[in-house]
């Protein structure tokens, strides 16, 4: 129907996020539970989204909210396929306040449109709200580590050593 009318679209392209919510709504309108079994059918399903976004850009817009460096290195290497400059008006970048920096700071390094959101309220809806994304990003626990030691780097570089 966007099509027949000339409407664009903008996407918020996420994985893990709003389990609960998607599985309870499913359950209350009676259709199948639309979350993925298992983190590899996610990720499968997360880089088709990327690829659909590829092949629309000339209708479509979307905001990649990852905290996985292999889903922002597939998307750099799908823009650089389709001779995309790094700044496309159509793609941006997002990750949780303090989450994943090396990853928003070298995509800022590199012109790319990158954003750091905040979630914001009541203590109560967004502590919940946090506990989720620690609990259902398990890409992020690998990269736990690895954050650290560069944080790390980054310190001793300020201090001069």
């Amino acid at each position: 129907r966007a099509r027949e009318k000339g409407y664009f679209i903008g996407y918020k392209i996420v994985r893990g996020a709003y389990m609960e919510k998607e599985r309870a709504r499913a359950a209350e309108k009676g259709y199948p539970d639309p979350i993925q079994p298992n983190k590899e059918s996610s990720d499968k399903n997360y880089n088709a989204g990327i690829d659909f976004v590829m092949n629309h850009l000339d209708k479509v817009s979307a905001f990649f909210g990852t905290h996985n460096e292999i889903s922002s290195e597939l998307i750099m290497d799908k823009m650089k396929a389709k001779n995309l400059e790094n700044g496309n008006p159509h793609v941006y970048f997002g990750q949780l306040y303090g989450m994943s920096d090396n990853i928003t700071f070298y995509l800022s390094d590199k012109g790319y449109n990158v954003a750091k959101y905040l979630p914001y309220g009541p203590v109560k809806d967004v502590v919940p709200y946090l506990t989720r994304r620690a609990q259902e990003n398990t890409s992020v626990a690998g990269q736990t580590g690895r954050e650290l030691g560069l944080i790390k780097k980054e310190l001793e570089r300020r201090k001069g050593r």
